[in-house]
């Protein structure tokens, strides 16, 4: 008999749970007290509604907790679809707050055929991830102009996850102090005129920079190693070559300064070639 009332306990368990969760869920349905009261975005319209709601799943407008519980992956999923730092909190009960810290462009990168946005704090996004932004270095839908670099695809690929490339955004495996140093001393350099693009390529497994630049009519491909040290020494023996050089007529004057102890120089027509093939020939001293 003994066995048979203990063996009862766990149903009659089972069954004031069932019903206490039957209450809750009716008390629920009437009054609603776990509902979302608020969805807050900072800055307000940052975030488009059809994705943040996919990221925060549709069940959240009924039970704004579950959010609260997920705030980890949704901080993850959003930062991987927006170039910002998101951040979710409570504000109140039932009212959530989620902040969109932009990250700031600082230049575009073209890889592969493909352009890619690289910010201050080291984070890379496709060129497109950028459209859905207001007032953050914008302009009609485009990035406001920003300093362009190519990166070769010989190179260390510059990002943590090649294979996510084109649809998200990630941390960059860009060497982000190199190219900070390079961009501030090459955008000193006044003399060398409207900088265009630079390229970074690899030759004999070093790295060599490719500065394009209009220098008043004429047309410069400035070709350097990426020992930022010797550019100084470059630097004033290329302004003295290109005081005393004529107009080059429509083609680029090119000035090879990455052989060691000597500055090349030679016009470039617009097919890129000297005509043969080769790239054009002739010494300066430095």
């Amino acid at each position: 008999m003994a066995r048979g009332i203990r063996s009862a306990r766990p149903g009659r368990a089972v069954l004031w749970i069932a019903l206490l969760l039957g209450v809750l869920c009716g008390f629920e349905n009437h009054y609603q007290v776990l509902r979302l009261v608020e969805l807050k975005i900072v800055p307000a319209g940052s975030l488009p509604d059809p994705v943040l709601w996919k990221s925060i799943g549709s069940l959240s407008r009924r039970i704004w907790v579950i959010p609260v519980l997920r705030r980890g992956a949704i901080t993850r999923e959003l930062e991987e679809r927006y170039p910002a730092g998101i951040h979710v909190s409570v504000s109140g009960w039932g009212r959530i707050s989620i902040s969109a810290v932009p990250r700031l462009p600082w230049i575009e990168l073209g890889y592969k055929g493909q352009e890619f946005v690289v910010s201050t704090d080291g984070y890379i996004w496709p060129e497109s991830l950028s459209m859905g932004w207001k007032g953050v270095g914008q302009r009609a839908g485009k990035l406001a102009k920003l300093p362009h670099w190519d990166w070769d695809k010989d190179l260390q690929a510059p990002f943590e996850d090649p294979g996510k490339r084109e649809n998200v955004v990630q941390k960059s495996t860009l060497p982000i102090k190199d190219v900070m140093a390079w961009q501030e001393k090459l955008s000193a350099q006044g003399w060398i005129g409207k900088p265009i693009s630079v390229a970074v390529s690899v030759r004999g497994g070093e790295r060599f920079l490719k500065v394009v630049a209009q220098r008043n009519k004429q047309r410069i491909q400035l070709e350097l190693d990426d020992d930022i040290e010797k550019w100084d020494t470059i630097f004033s023996a290329t302004r003295k070559i290109l005081s005393g050089q004529p107009d080059a007529g429509g083609a680029t004057l090119l000035v090879d300064a990455t052989y060691e102890g000597k500055i090349v120089v030679g016009n470039v027509p617009p097919d890129g070639t000297d005509g043969n093939g080769r790239r054009p020939e002739g010494s300066e001293s430095n």
